[in-house]
């Protein structure tokens, strides 16, 4: 659960713009909205069910849709260039 400032701040976004993001998908029921514990003036908003499994939804789509790329369209050799990469591409995504 994060605040809608925490979300603009994530995303490098104004808060404003977040907040129209966040009220279309309130509308579609994909977050909801809890009062924060210590903080009674802000509202934190988390996946909803709905929206927890859409998101699973679009992570399985994407690996499925790279997975069959990388085994129609690269050779064994690039998939060998490709296996060697990864620590150098986990480097990169580290905190």
């Amino acid at each position: 659960p994060l605040s809608v400032a925490d979300l603009a701040r994530a995303e490098r976004v104004r808060p404003q713009s977040m907040r129209t993001t966040l009220a279309a998908l309130e509308d579609r029921g994909l977050v909801t909205r809890t009062p924060h514990p210590t903080d009674q003036r802000q509202i934190l908003l988390s996946l909803s069910a709905e929206g927890e499994r859409l998101l699973r939804l679009a992570h399985h789509a994407k690996e499925d849709w790279l997975a069959t790329a990388i085994t129609t369209k690269l050779s064994p050799a690039e998939r060998d260039s490709l296996i060697a990469a990864i620590p150098l591409l986990a480097r990169l995504v580290e905190d």
